[in-house]
């Protein structure tokens, strides 16, 4: 298992899709700041989109996603003048089979725009925020994908269109594959956010990094602890010191801190979903005794692993 997918997995990712319709205009949502991460993907048409963390406004088109990986605050609409209805009503009306943007509501308003009509997908992605980990904290505000600056992606237009193709449809297991398949959007995002930051500070670029990356995967694929700081930079090729330099740059925590830190991360995750013994659990956290683990985890956490393994 690579870095990122164990993080994936420990954080408990889970995405989802709130609704995939077509609006007529005048239509607007503002979407509040959220505990989620949320992403709209326009299939047809175009719209407009803005917020605090965005320098200009954005015109979105037909094959774009968008995706505001912290839950930002912002506004998306056919023009960007039109009075907004708050996003959440947007999808409780959805939900309940009244779109408040649709063809056939539109009628019965003044001023309408047919040709401003979109094809819109929209969805959020939820993890536990509570868990202590770089990636989380360097999680960027904000990613677009332009489909006309990404035109050798293969991935871009297939699997949005799954995605939609299987929320509008009534097969068997819709929802999970659908769950799954934003799921898999959600790493292609990051993925791409990945290969195109220009950030000399950030988890995502250490991911990428032909070393560290490699180094924090030698990390997370840790079963019982055996790294050192040491051993770790002769497999990669850097000498202790150098290793420590760059791993420290960009992942901003020294190797050893990065290493206390995931392997008490993954023995609480132990507490929580397993019935290990708790010097197993110990053990495999590097430590040679339950009384030296409990004190160093209770230390990290604030609380004891008997009393963390007891609340579960």
């Amino acid at each position: 298992m690579d870095a990122l997918a164990d993080i994936l997995k420990s954080i408990h990712l889970t995405a989802s899709t709130d609704f995939c319709s077509e609006f007529w205009g005048p239509w607007g949502m503002d979407i509040g700041t959220s505990n989620t991460g949320v992403f709209h993907a326009v299939l047809d048409g175009h719209c407009y989109l803005n917020g605090p963390v965005l320098d200009d406004m954005i015109i979105l088109e037909a094959g774009d996603i968008v995706a505001f990986p912290t839950g930002g605050a912002h506004w998306i609409s056919d023009q960007p003048e039109t009075k907004r209805l708050a996003g959440g009503q947007v999808v409780q009306a959805i939900a309940k089979g009244n779109n408040p943007f649709n063809a056939k509501g539109c009628k019965e308003k003044s001023g309408i725009n047919k040709d401003s009509n979109v094809n819109l997908l929209c969805g959020s992605f939820s993890y536990d925020s509570k868990f202590k980990h770089p990636f989380l904290v360097d999680l960027p505000c904000f990613i677009l994908v332009k489909a006309k600056d990404h035109q050798d992606l293969s991935w871009h237009s297939s699997l949005v269109q799954k995605i939609s193709e299987e929320t509008r449809s009534n097969l068997a297991g819709a929802d999970l594959v659908v769950n799954n398949l934003c799921e898999t959007l959600f790493v292609y995002l990051l993925r791409q956010y990945i290969t195109q930051s220009n950030s000399d500070l950030s988890y995502m670029r250490a991911l990428n990094d032909p070393q560290i990356g490699k180094a924090l995967n030698l990390i997370h694929n840790e079963v019982e602890a055996k790294w050192s700081v040491e051993i770790l930079a002769d497999h990669i090729g850097l000498s202790r010191a150098a290793f420590s330099e760059k791993f420290t740059h960009l992942v901003k925590l020294s190797p050893k801190q990065y290493l206390t830190q995931w392997r008490m991360q993954k023995a609480k995750v132990m507490l929580n979903e397993t019935n290990e013994a708790m010097i197993d659990i110990a053990q495999a956290a590097g430590y040679a005794s339950e009384a030296s683990f409990s004190k160093a985890f209770k230390a990290f956490f604030g609380d004891s692993p008997g009393r963390v393994r007891k609340s579960n």
